[in-house]
């Protein structure tokens, strides 16, 4: 078994970080203002399991970015793979500034469903890259299905009257 490249350990946790770090920015304080003022899902999972789920996501990405830059030995396709990754974990804090930042039920309705364009790529690259990362991604991917759509779906239709949309 090889040595952990500490290099590549370090930079996946640099950029996840820097994009948690984006994320709270871009989010502002709209979270406790706005966002606690919406009618939400009676089947909406509390708050805290939220941030559970989103350090949860945060770790895995870590791991998928580590695997990518210590594992693949393409480099043409760990420069794909890590553009992909790096474009999805991007695309995941712009819609914190689309739903909470513009406080838009339908911006973050609409940004979600969107959001499977870049999954999907990023899903089919992992699958000829890593089966491991696959693996972790493909459980990101059944939230977002399962989860995320819906909830953001419902809460756009609940908050429709007399909210930002």
């Amino acid at each position: 078994m090889p040595p952990p490249n500490l290099t590549a350990l370090v930079i996946a946790i640099v950029i996840c970080v820097a994009m948690a770090l984006l994320g709270g920015i871009l989010t502002g304080n709209s979270l406790k203002v706005w966002y606690a003022g919406l009618v939400k899902p009676r089947w909406q999972i509390p708050l805290w399991a939220f941030v559970t789920i989103g350090i949860i996501g945060y770790v895995m990405d870590a791991v998928i970015l580590y695997r990518l830059l210590s594992s693949v030995s393409d480099s043409a396709g760990r420069l794909i793979a890590l553009t992909a990754m790096i474009v999805v974990m991007l695309y995941n804090e712009l819609w914190n500034y689309a739903f909470l930042g513009w406080r838009s039920t339908l911006a973050g309705f609409v940004g979600i469903v969107a959001f499977l364009a870049p999954l999907t790529i990023l899903q089919v690259i992992l699958v000829e890259y890593d089966a491991l990362s696959a693996l972790l991604m493909s459980v990101y991917v059944v939230w977002v299905i399962g989860y995320d759509i819906p909830w953001a779906y419902t809460l756009w239709k609940l908050n429709r009257a007399g909210q930002a949309q």
